[in-house]
């Protein structure tokens, strides 16, 4: 028997099949497009992005036939929802958060409750990022799409939806719409009166690794699923690679997600003190394992910026060797051991907490003749692990107590990239066998919530493993040091 997780992003979707030992037995991806119609617009073909999740669950069940498929569930980007009748017909594109649409419903609410009564109900700080403004918006632009749409849901419980699930929205997913009391596991009632939006068109929130059904017998077939495959609540695609990671409340341990964003996320074992983490300008929701919590900074200038390195540093983006290595693994390989003076300011996309900058403040300083591009790439990845070290010195709660980094996606199969942030952040780095951490996390959820495993704990014993460990290197603290002053200075 195996697990199914399913993990929905920004610009692709994958299905990873898992042994209950945590094997990777069979892997499919897909990618799309995001659509920018006008200047400010980001949304997903919810169709499209659809036909393609099914797709990848149709390949990997077939090569797993011999070990087949009991539980799934699904981790997925957050704030994006998809509108979609009773009868699963969908209605309309989804919006990303990165869409500016909305942004007069969140300054609407905070003149009318404040920024910290705000911040204490929903665990946010008002802006244009989360669900409620695009939703906003569309209730007030297409007010025939708002009529017609049954359910507003997240990506995570869409899927399960879809293929059979009950309508529901998972807390962690819940927790990034403005529109629900972190507290009371609830829809706020004075923000959907407020703004006027209608209740009823939101699934009720539910624990994520909860049983809510069992894919459709019509769509199993087409999926070569069989029809007793049960549907697991799933969540926010950080909380479960958080718990692919083995990340759990009151761990020293944090998840370092190494893809197109930087992230950083740790959790805590219960509800922590609101007042230090909103003058951090912290947010906090639901972990997937429920009672925990997490919270989380980002920067968009890491794998984004390492592949815009790449397609600048290197002919039409792609250069091969005589043995065949791609364009990335090159390129790590022309990072020199020595070090330079050169300093890279990694402000190149927007930022989140706790300075939420908007981009277009990055910076490359100390470039000579004398440096090559993989000087000027070694630069890229200490400035990212500067990045992290400044944000870890201004916060005040867990992230201060971290001593070990938990690595996940693509970035973490580069053992010097991996190196360069122990050596930088002065902790130790660790990879698991499965970097795949998102879908690793929601084959937990459905391992769990099928009654496969009798607690988190135990499933992760079962199924996340170490692969390496990688200590700081002592001779180069004092280099480090003195360049991450230099890079203060540089970057105020």
């Amino acid at each position: 028997m195996s697990l199914l997780g399913i993990d929905i992003g920004t610009t692709g979707c994958k299905s990873v099949v898992f042994s209950l030992q945590g094997e990777q037995l069979a892997k499919s991806y897909r990618n799309y497009e995001i659509i920018c119609e006008k200047e400010g617009y980001a949304e997903l073909d919810s169709v499209e992005v659809w036909e393609k999740v099914k797709d990848t669950i149709r390949e990997v069940a077939l090569k797993t036939q011999e070990n087949p498929i009991q539980a799934l569930s699904v981790s997925s980007l957050g704030e994006a929802m998809v509108q979609v009748s009773k009868e699963g017909e969908i209605l309309g594109n989804s919006i990303l958060g990165s869409d500016e649409r909305g942004i007069d419903f969140a300054l609407q609410i905070e003149r009318k409750f404040g920024e910290y009564y705000i911040y204490k109900q929903t665990g946010n700080h008002p802006g244009t990022f989360y669900s409620m403004p695009k939703i906003s918006w569309l209730k007030k632009h297409n007010p025939d799409l708002y009529h017609n749409t049954d359910y507003f849901l997240t990506w995570a419980d869409f899927v399960c939806f879809m293929l059979g699930g009950i309508a529901v929205t998972n807390f962690s997913l819940a927790g990034r719409t403005l529109l629900f009391d972190i507290n009371k596991c609830t829809w706020s009632e004075e923000m959907f009166d407020f703004l006027g939006l209608d209740m009823n068109k939101f699934a009720n929130p539910v624990p994520s690794g909860l049983v809510i059904g069992y894919v459709k017998d019509d769509l199993a077939e087409k999926l070569n699923l069989s029809n007793d495959v049960a549907i697991i609540s799933g969540g926010h695609d950080q909380c479960c690679a958080a718990l692919g990671s083995g990340i759990k409340g009151g761990s020293r341990s944090a998840m370092f997600g190494m893809g197109t964003f930087i992230c950083v996320v740790t959790a805590f074992p219960r509800m922590p003190g609101i007042e230090s983490l909103y003058l951090d300008k912290m947010h906090i929701e639901h972990h997937v394992e429920f009672g925990s919590f997490i919270s989380f900074i980002y920067n968009q200038s890491g794998g984004a910026l390492i592949d815009w390195f790449r397609r600048t540093f290197y002919l039409n983006g792609i250069e091969t060797c005589e043995n065949n290595k791609n364009s990335l693994g090159v390129m790590f390989d022309e990072i020199p051991d020595s070090l330079s003076d050169i300093i890279v300011v990694p402000r190149f996309g927007a930022t989140g907490p706790p300075d939420f900058l908007h981009g277009n403040k990055g910076c490359i300083s100390g470039l000579s003749l004398n440096h090559s591009r993989g000087d000027i790439l070694r630069a890229v990845l200490e400035g990212i692990s500067f990045y992290i070290l400044d944000c870890f010195e201004k916060l005040h709660n867990n992230f201060n107590k971290i001593d070990t980094l938990v690595v996940t996606g693509g970035g973490s199969v580069s053992e010097k990239w991996l190196q360069i942030t122990a050596d930088v952040l002065n902790k130790v780095v660790v990879r698991n066998s499965v970097t795949e951490a998102s879908s690793l996390g929601a084959a937990i959820l459905a391992g769990k919530g099928s009654n496969m495993f009798v607690s988190y704990s135990n499933a992760i014993s079962q199924m996340v493993h170490k692969e390496l460990k990688i200590v700081p290197d002592k001779s180069k603290r004092d280099f480090y040091n003195a360049k991450f002053h230099r890079y203060k200075n540089l970057a105020k």
